[in-house]
């Protein structure tokens, strides 16, 4: 496993934007036990992301690794497909932004301030785990891992190398609310508030171009048969 390798899968996880995970964050903040209830449900989506990279990687991607073995077409394939889905995400959230309709909400069961710590981890793996089976992103992620020969150890250090940066904004986040004075914190949480329902659109769209470019010079470079991420 190569640092090259690493820098792909973190910059494939911070790639993974994950709006509601972020307008989940001010919601749980804003409540009672706010570190314990926000820090349950980072735990419960690191831990999907963790459990569902490795199970792909180890069923699915050594299923791609023996298929591709006899069909070389079949990762640029992928990738060609996972850019188009890029850009139609471009597409909606450009619509959106011209509809002026809102960005992003967080989840409205999230309200339900009787949740417990465990029940906010199981809701937070249950989201991710919804969320990571149609997300382009973590399954070329997840194909690029399954395609090496990896043992679960250094597979599990790829797999975190992919999670971590994935859920890096939403830690940002509460880290930010623990640094800031308590007599703040209600102004802050308003403000990220308002950035995410006013920006969300737009970053999605700027990280799903980059993203998308990124793969298509990936094709390229595939079938020129030169070094690529």
């Amino acid at each position: 496993m190569t640092f090259g390798l690493l820098v792909s899968l973190a910059l494939l996880g911070l790639a993974a934007v994950d709006p509601v995970g972020l307008a989940a964050m001010p919601i749980l903040l804003s409540q009672k036990q706010h570190l314990q209830r926000s820090l349950a449900f980072l735990g419960g989506s690191f831990a999907a992301l963790m459990a569902m990279g490795i199970i792909f990687a180890e069923g699915a991607g050594r299923a791609v690794l023996n298929f591709e073995n006899a069909h070389t077409w079949l990762v640029p394939t992928v990738e060609i497909i996972a850019g188009g889905v890029l850009l139609a995400i471009d597409g909606i959230m450009f619509q959106q932004m011209h509809s002026k309709s809102e960005s992003i909400k967080g989840p409205s069961q999230l309200e339900r301030k009787g949740f417990t710590a465990w029940q906010l981890f199981v809701f937070g793996a249950e989201l991710v785990t919804i969320q990571s089976l149609v997300d382009v992103v973590f399954i070329v992620a997840m194909i690029k891992v399954g395609t090496l020969h990896l043992n679960i150890l250094q597979m599990s250090a790829a797999v975190a190398a992919y999670a971590v940066p994935a859920l890096v904004f939403q830690a940002a986040i509460v880290s930010a609310f623990i640094a800031t004075p308590k007599a703040r914190r209600t102004y802050l949480l308003a403000r990220v508030r308002a950035v995410l329902s006013t920006s969300a659109n737009k970053t999605v769209i700027f990280i799903s171009f980059i993203l998308g470019a990124l793969l298509a010079i990936n094709v390229v470079l595939t079938f020129l048969h030169q070094p690529h991420l």
